[in-house]
């Protein structure tokens, strides 16, 4: 072969070669790019190597002068960014923090851990043993005073006083259901509309479950309240008291001294409070009642005046805030 057509089949070779370079290069770049475009739909950036191997096979009339192997190596990039659409969830009411979908429940304790006042309002720090979180609540103080005790006197004596005697006792805002659905909050303050809630302020040794099993088994008929003082009635485990059924003087018979000692450690703790000590009948100045729930049955009259009552389920005893102003949620206590 001449050196003149030798060097024609090396440039036609060259041409042909670079052709099928592009043409397979470009091919593989619109195969990567779209599957990259699937690849986008799942988010992220996303790079691809393809490696492409060609085989040419150059011929000179009929003779097959010579095969050549290209192997090519391309890097294409492309980067996506997806956008997730998101949905907005309306904010949540009081009522439905505190009862989300349990319609069977009608009121609610919660635990008061902290109270601070100014001349308009209580703002208390709350307990929802449901939900183990803590909520803040606003009620004006006229709301939850009596006189010259309100909500913050009655935490901090009950605090002192579980301090110095090693007890246990707990103040609870049971609130009812109704009404909450009005309450606005504000800078992470539920405030409350007062007069337009039912609900009251009690003080009890028991967790929140125990309070609420006590109200529920009141309102539902199983319980009734009768009110004792720490004076002893004539029989083993009695207490003279108070029925608010009949506005008479009874002799409550409780099942036995324990009993009796935890209602009378109520009677001291209201007491306390009110700054009476000895007092065996705080209930009558009209700011403390001192509530046993239990469900009783009159068993006999003693000399022929006061009827007795034995205790047959005892549920607890209660100290309950007789607020000045508002709506009470239990009006028997």
């Amino acid at each position: 072969m001449d050196k003149g057509n030798k060097d024609n089949i090396d440039r036609d070779r060259r041409r042909l070669l670079y052709l099928m370079g592009l043409g397979a290069s470009a091919l593989i770049a619109l195969d990567v790019i779209e599957a990259l475009k699937l690849d986008r739909l799942f988010g992220g950036n996303e790079t691809a190597t393809v490696t492409k191997t060609e085989t040419a096979t150059v011929y000179s009339n009929t003779t097959v002068t010579e095969t050549e192997t290209v192997t090519q190596t391309q890097t294409v990039t492309q980067t996506s960014t997806q956008t997730c659409p998101t949905t907005t969830q309306p904010p949540q009411s009081l009522e439905q923090i505190l009862f989300g979908n349990n319609n069977n429940m009608q009121f609610i304790p919660l635990k008061v851990t902290n109270v601070e006042t100014d001349s308009n309002n209580a703002y208390l720090t709350v307990y929802d043993y449901l939900t183990n979180t803590q909520l803040q609540i606003a009620l004006p103080i006229q709301y939850v005073s009596n006189g010259n005790i309100n909500i913050e006197n009655i935490l901090s004596a009950v605090k002192d006083y579980n301090s110095n005697n090693g007890t246990n006792y707990g103040l609870y805002l049971v609130l009812g259901r109704a009404g909450l659905n009005q309450a606005i909050q504000q800078n992470g303050i539920w405030y409350l509309p007062a007069s337009q809630i039912y609900y009251n302020i009690l003080i009890s040794d028991r967790e929140g479950q125990d309070v609420y099993n006590a109200l529920q088994n009141l309102l539902n008929g199983n319980a009734t309240v009768v009110m004792p003082t720490s004076n002893q009635g004539p029989y083993s485990n009695s207490l003279w008291g108070w029925s608010n059924v009949n506005d008479e003087s009874i002799i409550i018979e409780y099942q036995n001294g324990q009993q009796v000692n935890s209602v009378t450690n109520y009677i001291n703790l209201a007491d306390y409070i009110l700054g009476t000590p000895n007092n065996s009948n705080p209930t009558s100045q009209g700011i403390l009642h001192v509530d046993t729930i239990a469900s009783t049955q009159e068993s006999s009259v003693y000399q022929n005046q006061y009827p007795v009552y034995n205790v047959n389920n005892y549920f607890g005893t209660l100290i309950v805030l007789k607020q000045s102003q508002g709506y009470e949620l239990f009006s028997n206590l």
